[in-house]
């Protein structure tokens, strides 16, 4: 079950929108939701600049049962997933250096059948979005603020099949 990781004191992350929490269902972890039955997690890692963000997003994921890791650049990302070979990157598109659409496309060059979901508040994004359409890559994209059970529920969608 999503949790989250804040104690009531502290504001509620605005990454992530309300407070509320997912519905609670007595078999609702990624291992069981994806069809897996040998315990293998499905490892996914989150890039954003702001390490704040991406480390509660990372929590927020194992938390779920995946093997979630962060990475604060693209560049750090390309090399990450060298070793972990993600299932999944999730990513900010807006950031120095690499912007999330290019460090997904060097990443499926690494691993090329992980799935690359986009995240982003920022209107520049759309301009990103269509110049990668035209040179033929295709990304989901969520608008922040996200909910964690809509987060949670995304991924799920895309987990690939074992």
């Amino acid at each position: 079950m999503i949790k989250m990781m804040q104690p009531p004191a502290v504001p509620v992350f605005p990454f992530f929108g309300g407070p509320e929490g997912p519905p609670k269902s007595a078999n609702d972890s990624a291992t069981s939701q994806a069809g897996y039955d040998d315990g293998k997690k499905v490892k996914i890692i989150v890039i954003d600049d702001e390490s704040l963000i991406a480390e509660t997003v990372v929590e927020i994921l194992n938390e779920e049962g995946f093997d979630a890791v962060s990475a604060s650049s693209g560049l750090s990302a390309i090399e990450l997933a060298k070793t972990v070979r993600p299932a999944i990157v999730l990513s900010d598109v807006i950031m120095p250096g690499l912007n999330g659409i290019e460090t997904g496309i060097k990443i499926r060059e690494t691993v090329p059948n992980c799935k690359i979901i986009l995240f982003s508040g920022q209107a520049a994004t759309v301009d990103l979005l269509e110049k990668a359409r035209e040179r033929g890559y295709r990304f989901d994209v969520l608008a922040k603020p996200i909910k964690p059970e809509h987060l949670i529920s995304v991924i799920r969608s895309n987990l690939p099949s074992q």
